[in-house]
């Protein structure tokens, strides 16, 4: 019901407060506020790294829902290590990139 970006009852990001730089979860509060009014495009102009979030969520419960309700043994490729390390670089990526005050990096930032 609240907009973060109108209220003060949100917290702020402690990683932007003190350094001045935008961390990857910056503007996620807003962004989720958006996605939950209908505002798709504006919410991933907020943080652009919750589409990652939602694909790996999906996929997640894809692979869960058929393992457990069609007793099959699909591999679930989110559990390998270069997985794991292949997110962490996109999101280490990410970070550095939306800091950076260059077009189209600036799109990046919240």
């Amino acid at each position: 019901m609240f907009d973060p970006s109108s209220f003060t009852i949100f917290p702020k990001c402690p990683f932007h407060s003190i350094t001045g730089f935008h961390c990857p979860g910056c503007g996620s509060q807003r962004a989720i506020h958006s996605f939950m009014h209908g505002n798709l495009a504006q919410g991933f102009q907020h943080n652009f790294i919750i589409l990652l979030l939602l694909i790996v969520v999906v996929y997640d419960a894809i692979v869960i829902t058929i393992n457990k309700g069609f007793k099959k043994q699909y591999f679930n490729l989110l559990h390998h290590p270069v997985t794991t390390k292949s997110v962490l670089v996109i999101i280490i990526l990410f970070w550095i990139l939306r800091n950076v005050n260059f077009y189209p990096f600036n799109l990046l930032s919240p």
